[in-house]
């Protein structure tokens, strides 16, 4: 088909073509891991490095993990995705009787999980149950879980600060993207401020010095939130190898 215009024939007018949609589920078809692949297996000073490392693994594959089911006196920790799980309808409410429509959920049932055990020389195997992701695809960004968007003390203390000095949550969370952790967002900063208003409203009313609140992390920027007490029995367990001396053989006397 052509156009024609002053006596000149014209060619058609070029039509913009779709893009594919699906062009990132197209190119991890043929991936059994849908384009997010277990972290090595290996051997770890600590369940810190041991989190961590699986951390920055699932950050750069559109995932994130988190603990759960810990035995701590067996030193047994088990990781899994932070989209495993099912939500429970406590308030059995139904799609009729829900006040907020169409609302996306983050758990979604994945059954991808590892194990992480503690060996008699105090170092962590992380060993993989089920090395599969379901139900869900790649992150397009690592601010869609919270656990990639936690921050350490020293972060908490510098944003108190900054609010105390009247800063405005825009430059709070520029200042924390650059100097602790990029992939936290506006409302992690509107949460925080509450927060903090929150304890100094309590701790002034009850007479005492305001101080920051502490949260539930390790002392890394970007480190998973790991359970003290976990912690606390592997550095027992440490305590107790480096005391452990050879006993004696013989028989003339006690050692």
């Amino acid at each position: 088909m052509t156009y024609q215009q002053d006596g000149q024939v014209y060619p058609p007018p070029e039509t913009s073509v779709p893009q594919d949609t699906n062009a990132d589920h197209d190119r991890y078809e043929n991936d059994q891991f849908n384009g997010m692949p277990p972290p090595p297996e290996g051997a770890f000073p600590s369940l810190q490095l041991l989190m961590s490392a699986c951390q920055d693994h699932a950050r750069a594959h559109g995932y994130a993990c988190v603990t759960s089911s810990n035995n701590y006196k067996r030193g047994i920790a088990y990781v899994r995705c932070d989209r495993g799980g099912e939500y429970v309808n406590h308030w059995k409410l139904t799609p009729e009787t829900r006040v907020r429509k169409n609302r996306t959920r983050r758990l979604v049932g994945c059954n991808w999980k590892a194990r992480a055990k503690r060996t008699s020389t105090g170092d962590w195997i992380l060993t993989m149950m089920n090395s599969k992701h379901n139900g869900h695809d790649r992150s397009e960004s690592a601010t869609q879980h919270p656990s990639l968007r936690q921050l350490p003390p020293e972060a908490l203390e510098e944003a108190r600060e900054m609010f105390q000095m009247g800063r405005s949550p825009k430059e709070v969370l520029e200042q924390l993207q650059r100097s602790w952790n990029p992939d936290i967002t506006a409302q992690d900063v509107y949460n925080l401020k509450a927060k903090i208003a929150r304890i100094v409203s309590k701790q002034l009313a009850g007479g005492e010095t305001p101080q920051s609140p502490q949260p539930v992390s390790p002392d890394q920027r970007f480190g998973p939130p790991t359970d003290p007490r976990l912690l606390e029995h592997d550095h027992a367990m440490r305590q107790s190898l480096e005391n452990q001396k050879p006993r004696c053989q013989c028989t003339c006397c006690e050692h």
